[in-house]
C-alpha cells in the first residue's frame, strides 16, 4: 500500500475519535474500583488535597444561596470515562448542593458543527466542553464570556498550571478557559525502549536529546534482513514532527500579529531537511513497507518490540503500558525522551508545543441569568482546579494533570515510571498561536510533507507549498472575519 493510501488512516489518528477509541480499549491503568474509592476518599494522602474550597471558606462570589439552579453541561466524557465525570459531578454538588448539574454527552461526529449550532440556536449549555480552536471561533462571534475577571475576583493561582496549559487559551487578550485534560504532550516527546536500546549498545537512561545524536541512534537501532527489509525500525520519519521540529530548532509558526506564516524561515527548512535526513537514513520505501507490516493499529509495532521509539499523544502511552503488562516486560523497559534539538543553532532547545491538534475547555455562553453564570463558573472552576476535579479525573486515566500540584501524587510513579519525564516534557511547552483556524494550517503542513515521506518531494519544496496555502487560508480569514462587538 503506498504511503498516500496512509494517510486517511494516519490523520485519523489526529481526531479525538482515534483517541477515543484507544482510551475505550483499556483506558485506565488502575482499576474502576481504586479510582472510584480514591474519589470516595479525597481526604486521605493517595492525591494532594490542593485546591479544595472548604464549603464555610469560599472566595469571593462564592456565597451560600438557597434558591435551586440547574445548569446543562455538553461533554464528550463518555464510555467507561462516564462515572468517573459522574463521580466529579457528585462531587461538586456536595459541594454547592444548591447547584444542579445535568450532564449531556454529546457524540463524536462533527463536534465542532454540534457546538456552533448550539450557539446559533440560541440554546446553548450553561457549561459547554469546547476544543480550543471552537473555543476561538465563538470568541470570534461574541458569543462567550472571557473568564479573566472571574479569575481574579476568587484569586485562582494561575501558577497552579503549566504555563504553555493557560497561554493555549489566552485570545485577544483574555483567558477563555483553563484546561482539562492537558493541551499539550501530543508529539512533543517520545517514547523509546529500554530493552532495544541496550541491545543496541545505547545508554538506556541517556536518550538522544540533539538531532545528529538522533540520527546515529537511528543508525545503531534499525535492523534489516538479507534482502533491505526493515526488521526493527530505530526513528520513524513522519509527516506530523515538522511543527514540533521547528519549535525544537528556536522557530516559530506564525508571526506575533497572527497574519502571516512564519514556518518557512531558516528555522523553518533546517527542521524540514533534517526530517529529510530521517526518511532518506530509513528509505521511504522501507520504512512504509515496514509500518505497513506492522502498525495495523496504533502504536502496534512499538508496542511488539518492533519500533524502537515512537512520537505519539500522552493518550497513546497508557494503551502502551497497558498492552505491555500483557506480555510481561520488566516494569522499566519503557523510557521517555524530549523533543530533540539542533545542536548546530546555538539559540535551540528542546521546546515542545500544546495545542498542536486539540486541548479540551470549558465555555460559558454570553446573556445567562447572574445565578445561572455564577454557577457555571463555580463548576468550570471546580472541573479545572479541585483535586476532586482535575486531580482524580486525570489521575484515574493514568494522565498527568496540568495542575502540577496534582501529579505529585506518587502513585503515578507505581502506575508509570517514566512519569517524571512527561511532567519534564510538560515543562518545555509553549502554547501555538491561538486562531480559530490553526488546526487547518497545520493540517495543511502536515499533508504538505506526505511526499516527504514518501520520497517524491524535496523537503524545501514541501516548506514552500505549505506556506503558500496556509497564507492564503490566513488572508482569507482576516478578510472574512466576524469583529468581536
Amino acid at each position: 500500500m503506498p504511503v498516500s493510501q496512509l494517510a486517511p488512516r494516519s490523520r485519523a489518528r489526529q481526531g479525538w475519535v482515534e483517541v477515543l477509541r484507544v482510551f475505550l480499549v483499556r483506558a485506565f491503568l488502575v482499576p474502576l474500583g481504586l479510582a472510584m474509592g480514591l474519589a470516595m476518599g479525597l481526604a486521605t494522602t493517595t492525591v494532594p488535597a490542593l485546591g479544595a474550597q472548604p464549603s464555610g471558606d469560599r472566595p469571593a462570589g462564592e456565597v451560600a444561596q438557597a434558591k435551586p439552579v440547574t445548569i446543562r453541561f455538553w461533554n464528550w466524557w463518555d464510555g467507561t470515562r462516564k462515572p468517573l465525570m459522574d463521580r466529579v459531578i457528585a462531587e461538586f454538588q456536595k459541594e454547592y448542593p444548591w447547584i444542579t448539574v445535568k450532564s449531556e454527552i454529546q457524540g463524536w461526529d462533527n463536534i465542532g458543527g454540534k457546538i456552533m449550532a448550539a450557539y446559533a440556536a440560541g440554546v446553548p449549555p450553561e457549561v459547554m466542553m469546547a476544543r480550543r480552536a471552537d473555543i476561538f471561533a465563538l470568541v470570534d462571534i461574541n458569543a462567550i464570556i472571557p473568564i479573566t475577571d472571574l479569575v481574579k475576583r476568587d484569586n485562582v493561582d494561575l501558577n497552579m498550571f503549566y504555563r504553555s496549559e493557560v497561554d493555549a487559551f489566552r485570545y485577544e487578550g483574555e483567558l477563555w478557559t483553563l484546561p482539562l485534560p492537558t493541551v499539550g504532550l501530543n508529539n512533543s516527546f517520545y517514547m523509546y525502549n529500554k530493552e532495544l536500546f541496550e541491545e543496541a549498545g545505547l545508554d538506556p537512561e541517556k536518550p538522544p536529546e540533539t538531532w545528529s545524536s538522533v540520527l546515529e541512534a537511528n543508525r545503531k537501532l534499525t535492523r534489516r534482513d538479507g534482502s533491505g527489509r526493515i526488521t526493527q525500525l530505530g526513528f520513524r520519519a513522519w509527516y506530523e514532527q515538522f511543527v514540533p521540529f521547528l519549535y525544537s530548532n528556536n522557530g516559530t509558526f506564525l508571526t506575533p500579529d497572527l497574519r502571516r506564516v512564519a514556518f518557512n524561515s531558516n528555522e523553518g527548512l533546517e527542521a524540514a531537511d533534517f526530517i529529510g535526513q530521517l526518511i532518506k537514513m530509513n528509505n521511504p520505501a522501507q520504512q512504509n513497507d515496514f509500518l505497513n507490516r506492522n502498525e495495523t493499529r496504533v502504536a502496534q509495532a512499538f508496542i511488539s518490540g518492533k519500533e524502537a521509539t515512537i512520537f505519539e499523544n500522552v493518550s497513546v502511552m497508557n494503551l502502551v503500558l497497558e498492552q505491555a503488562k500483557e506480555t510481561k516486560r520488566r516494569p522499566d523497559w519503557l523510557g521517555v525522551g524530549l523533543m530533540p534539538y539542533n545542536e548546530r543553532n546555538p539559540k535551540a532547545k528542546s521546546t515542545g508545543v500544546s495545542g498542536l491538534s486539540f486541548g479540551w475547555g470549558y465555555v460559558i455562553p454570553k446573556g445567562l441569568p447572574k445565578e445561572k453564570q455564577e454557577a457555571a463558573w463555580l463548576f468550570v472552576k471546580f472541573l479545572t482546579t479541585d483535586v476532586r476535579g482535575s486531580g482524580f479525573l486525570m489521575f484515574a486515566q493514568g494522565r498527568p494533570s496540568p495542575v502540577r500540584k496534582f501529579n505529585e501524587n506518587p502513585e503515578y510513579r507505581k502506575l508509570n515510571p517514566a512519569f517524571d519525564r512527561l511532567l519534564m516534557a510538560l515543562e518545555t511547552e509553549v502554547a501555538l498561536p491561538a486562531l480559530p483556524i490553526l488546526n487547518d494550517l497545520i493540517n495543511t503542513v502536515n499533508n504538505s510533507f506526505w511526499p516527504v515521506i514518501g520520497g517524491t518531494a524535496e523537503p524545501r519544496v514541501a516548506v514552500a507549498r505549505a506556506a503558500e496555502a496556509a497564507q492564503k487560508a490566513l488572508d482569507k480569514y482576516w478578510a472574512t472575519r466576524n469583529t468581536r462587538r
